[in-house]
């Protein structure tokens, strides 16, 4: 029995390990298997097959279609968007990195000085605000007074431990992550482009994310640059504090009947074409049909669709050059 080559790749790997294999475009998921000629459909067995699986092949026609089950398409995470109207944005690249919001941040000391009795938290534990974080025995009192956290957020520092004296030290660093500050660079040529409330679109490592500019500030130091100031929600934790992004501002819009995200374009045998998303009723198999497209305008993050896609078509955006990649396999096995 043959799989096919991303089936194969999923049954090699545990998912774990295949989510960061496949973040590299360019991953060579394996040698080409030979086309079986004794089989109607070589490899149905698999859960995966494509669309041109006739008993009689036409070897002067290329697939143009993959077939999926729902278990291998949800393991490859594949994720979609639909064709629909909207904008194209004028664009000014900024780089920068975002900063702890110094406003949820606290770093917490006793109250009267005196010995640690108890210590709750370690490093990198989660609390809630009011939780006890240690109980101080006090020096005047000789009673223990409880320690608490004002914030919620997870303890990022502890310099605390029974027995050792409480004075003015900060014994505890508690930092609230749910919200981060995006500080962005803009020089010279761009200060006149950039105003408070622009959209801005944040990428990070393939994740994108928009928010709006807050305000803007003179950059301390030598350095002939102004600072964008802008709130990111990070309650989902997928950000980190120092991480350096870059971020498009928006300084014009223009509307288009149809667009879609760049992410989803693959070249085939010299053609720019998406695959669409669909489900076969008789099979119960996920369908992705590859359609070329023609383009018009971009803003490097969104295209203007003229042919190809209709309004309401779901099609893949990430991952989508795993499909490409089996697609172009499967046209190798076709060849003779």
């Amino acid at each position: 029995m043959k799989y096919s080559p991303l089936f194969s790749l999923l049954l090699s790997f545990s998912l774990p390990a295949v989510q960061p294999l496949w973040a590299a475009a360019d991953h060579d998921h394996g040698s080409e298997e030979a086309h079986n000629h004794g089989k109607s459909s070589h490899d149905r067995a698999a859960g995966h097959s494509h669309g041109d699986d006739d008993d009689d092949h036409d070897h002067e026609e290329e697939p143009t279609q993959v077939q999926l089950t729902p278990e291998v398409a949800e393991a490859s995470a594949l994720t979609t968007a639909v064709a629909e109207a909207g904008v194209l944005q004028k664009r000014v690249k900024l780089y920068g990195s975002l900063e702890v919001d110094p406003q949820r941040i606290s770093h917490i000391q006793a109250r009267y000085p005196g010995l640690i009795r108890q210590v709750n938290p370690v490093i990198g534990s989660p609390v809630n605000a009011g939780d006890v974080l240690a109980r101080v025995e006090s020096n005047e009192s000789l009673r223990d007074y409880p320690l608490v956290s004002p914030i919620k957020g997870r303890v990022v520092e502890r310099h605390a431990n029974p027995g050792e004296y409480a004075g003015d030290q900060v014994l505890f660093t508690v930092l609230d992550e749910s919200v981060l500050e995006l500080h962005l660079r803009v020089f010279p040529g761009d200060v006149g482009k950039i105003k408070p409330g622009q959209t801005i679109t944040l990428d990070g490592n393939g994740h994108l994310q928009q928010t709006r500019i807050d305000f803007i500030t003179p950059r301390l130091g030598d350095s002939p640059t102004l600072e964008v100031h802008a709130a990111i929600d990070n309650s989902a934790g997928q950000w980190v504090p120092n991480q350096a992004v870059e971020a498009w501002v928006s300084i014009a819009e223009t509307p288009v009947a149809l667009r879609l995200d760049n992410r989803a374009l693959q070249v085939v045998r010299e053609q720019t074409l998406v695959f669409v998303r669909d489900l076969d009723s008789v099979t119960g198999k996920v369908r992705y049909d590859s359609r070329p497209v023609k383009l018009g305008r971009s803003d490097g993050l969104f295209s203007e669709v003229l042919e190809g896609l209709h309004a309401g078509d779901e099609y893949v955006v990430e991952n989508a050059y795993l499909l490409k990649a089996d697609l172009e396999k499967s046209g190798a096995g076709h060849e003779h």
